[in-house]
């Protein structure tokens, strides 16, 4: 987060840190601090699917293929490889939650919408 956080910023402007997996990785990282299942189950509901999808996108491309070009980002050049390199936290962060969930629990609070 110490690196990726002020190269986006750099790259992407101040907006990118309200995308949905650059502030699921900010929950993740408090999550993480605090030991809290509610945080982590959170995050794991809201981004495995998306996430799992950018994954599938990417395996994809690898090959000349782009599913829905979510990482076609990914393969162009006049994007630094450092730039492209940081966007890989994307794979890895589903296999990470998904490994916190297994540690800490699900919390079924995550899902809940609201207040009843």
């Amino acid at each position: 987060m110490i690196v990726l956080v002020p190269v986006y910023w750099h790259y992407y402007g101040p907006t990118t840190s309200c995308i949905s997996a650059t502030s699921r990785l900010f929950l993740t990282l408090i999550g993480l601090w605090l030991d809290s299942a509610l945080l982590i189950s959170m995050c794991a509901v809201g981004i495995l699917a998306p996430q799992a999808l950018w994954v599938a996108d990417f395996c994809l491309n690898i090959f000349g293929v782009s599913l829905i070009g979510m990482t076609d980002y990914m393969f162009k050049h006049e994007n630094s490889l450092f730039l492209r390199g940081l966007s890989l936290f994307h794979g890895g962060c589903r296999f990470l939650l998904a490994y916190l969930v297994w540690q800490l629990g699900y919390d079924r609070r995550a899902r809940r919408p609201g207040p009843r």
